[in-house]
């Protein structure tokens, strides 16, 4: 079995395509296989995912870090999304015949390397974290992008690596390995961004408090392009929160307010067991298991 981490680094630019397109093709100038890029105007905000062996996720994070700083000016930037730089997130994710702990060492490379070459401030996140604190990536991007521009980055606001202020045109970066999450948004038929808030703070609540929605990370965000707010989400435990419970959640809360909910999307990719899994608990099939899917039988 080969090495095979995922890498799907999150770039504040989600209204000019063919910026994520030279982004996309610097990535894989190093051999890695880009599987999947989303972009949306009103978070101003793309995902781009792919895979490889660490040695083409190394080139290629550098090759895309580079062209996104190349491209990519925040002074300019406005968008729904929290965010903090021009390559706002890097997560690393164990595929296959890799540990986390190699994930933790290459993002730490990466991370020194975006410090020392592009003279960025970098923080590392979640496994990687120096600290508790940095685990959570909502700590390390608190108060955005234009937090960080007041001054010199000292105390819990300094850097892992790199310089003590932002970069010029690219603000600052946060790089760490993690395990598999699903990005999974619900956008209501209603501009009621209220509603939305009052939502996301429910399956926030309900998650600390050890109810339900284990592992879920949820905000509101208004799609003003489109007229409606979003419940945006990462389900950062899959195994225990479906995204069938993230919707019907979402879907019965919202129709306590007297409002539809449009439609869900995925962000990125998800692995089959997870689809399979929302599925039947959809539709409440008893005794369900993956010997019972005849694909499995068929490999």
């Amino acid at each position: 079995m080969s090495k095979i981490i995922q890498c799907i680094p999150n770039f504040s630019e989600g209204r000019r395509p063919e910026i994520i397109r030279e982004i996309v093709k610097a990535i894989e100038t190093g051999g890695a296989k880009v599987i999947d890029s989303s972009l949306d105007p009103d978070h101003n905000r793309s995902v781009i995912t792919f895979i490889g062996d660490p040695e083409a996720i190394r080139a290629g994070v550098m090759a895309g870090v580079r062209k996104a700083v190349e491209l990519i000016d925040m002074r300019t930037h406005t968008g729904a999304h929290p965010r903090i730089g021009a390559v706002d997130v890097i997560p690393l994710v164990p595929i296959s015949d890799v540990t986390m702990q190699e994930c933790v060492e290459l993002s730490r490379e990466l991370g020194k390397w975006i410090a020392d070459e592009l003279k960025i401030p970098v923080y590392f996140y979640e496994n990687s974290a120096s600290n508790d604190h940095r685990k959570n990536l909502a700590n390390v991007r608190k108060g955005g992008y234009e937090s960080l521009t007041k001054g010199k980055l000292e105390g819990n606001r300094a850097p892992d690596a790199g310089p003590n202020v932002v970069h010029p045109t690219a603000g600052a970066a946060v790089i760490g390995a993690r395990g598999p999450l699903i990005a999974f948004n619900v956008n209501l038929c209603s501009a009621d961004f209220t509603l939305a808030k009052k939502i996301a703070a429910k399956i926030r609540k309900m998650r600390n408090e050890g109810r339900e929605m284990a592992g879920v990370k949820a905000l509101a965000v208004n799609l003003s392009s489109r007229g409606i707010v979003q419940v945006s989400t990462n389900i950062t435990e899959p195994d225990k929160t479906t995204m069938f419970d993230v919707y019907d959640f979402v879907r019965a809360q919202a129709a306590e307010a007297g409002v539809e909910v449009e439609n869900s999307e995925l962000i990125g990719v998800v692995r089959a067991d997870a689809l399979i899994r929302s599925a039947a608990e959809s539709m409440q099939l008893i005794d369900f298991d993956e010997k019972r899917i005849l694909d499995n039988w068929l490999e």
